[in-house]
C-alpha cells in the first residue's frame, strides 16, 4: 500500500507564535549548471595564479578578481539551492519572513495588523519558457502571498496546492483575518 506524502514544511508552535519552515525545492539542473560554472571559474583562478605567465600582471589580477566575484555569487546561489530554507514566523506582534542559507540570511518584518488578505497564487502554465522553468524546478508554481499596503508579498513557495491550503488556513487563523 502506498503511503501518503507528508508535508514539505515543518510547523513549530510555541506560546509566542508559530514558525513555518519550508526547504527550497531543489533544481538539479540548476545545481549541476552552477557547479560547472564554479569549477570553470575556479580553474580561471588557478590558471591566473600559477600558469598564465604569458599574460601581463594586470591581466592576471583582473582574471583573478572577476573569477572570485563570479564564484562568490555562484556559490551563494548553489548553497541556496542545496540548503536554503524559507521561514515564516507569526506572532501577535510581527510576521517575519526569512530566507536562510549557509552563506547568508535575509529577513523582513511585517505588522500583522496591516495584512489585508492571504492568498494562494497558482502560476502554473502548460507551454512556453515558463513551463520549462517550472518543469526543471527553477521557478515555483504555487505561492502563498499576502497583501501588505499596496504590495503583494510572497510568503513561501515550492509547495503543492494541498499543503498551501493548510498553511494558508494556519496563517489566517494566527493573524485572525476574516
Amino acid at each position: 500500500m502506498e503511503e501518503p506524502k507528508k508535508m514539505t514544511s515543518t510547523i513549530v508552535a510555541t506560546t509566542a507564535g508559530i514558525t513555518i519552515s519550508t526547504p527550497k525545492r531543489k533544481s538539479w539542473v540548476l545545481i549541476i549548471f552552477l557547479s560547472l560554472i564554479a569549477l570553470q571559474f575556479t580553474n580561471g583562478i588557478v590558471q591566473s595564479l600559477f600558469f598564465a605567465h604569458y599574460l601581463p600582471l594586470i591581466g592576471r589580477i583582473v582574471i583573478f578578481i572577476l573569477s572570485s566575484i563570479v564564484i562568490y555569487f555562484t556559490l551563494k546561489e548553489l548553497l541556496w539551492q542545496l540548503k536554503g530554507v524559507r521561514e515564516i514566523y507569526i506572532s501577535s506582534v510581527e510576521l517575519k519572513l526569512s530566507k536562510l542559507s549557509p552563506f547568508w540570511t535575509k529577513t523582513k518584518i511585517y505588522k500583522p495588523s496591516e495584512i489585508k488578505t492571504i492568498a494562494i497564487k497558482d502560476e502554473t502554465v502548460s507551454e512556453g519558457p515558463t513551463a520549462m522553468l517550472q518543469l526543471l524546478n527553477i521557478t515555483d508554481k504555487i505561492k502563498i502571498t499576502f497583501s501588505y499596503g499596496y504590495d503583494t508579498i510572497i510568503a513561501t513557495s515550492g509547495i503543492d496546492h494541498t499543503e498551501a491550503l493548510e498553511l494558508k488556513k494556519l496563517m489566517t487563523n494566527k493573524i485572525e483575518l476574516n
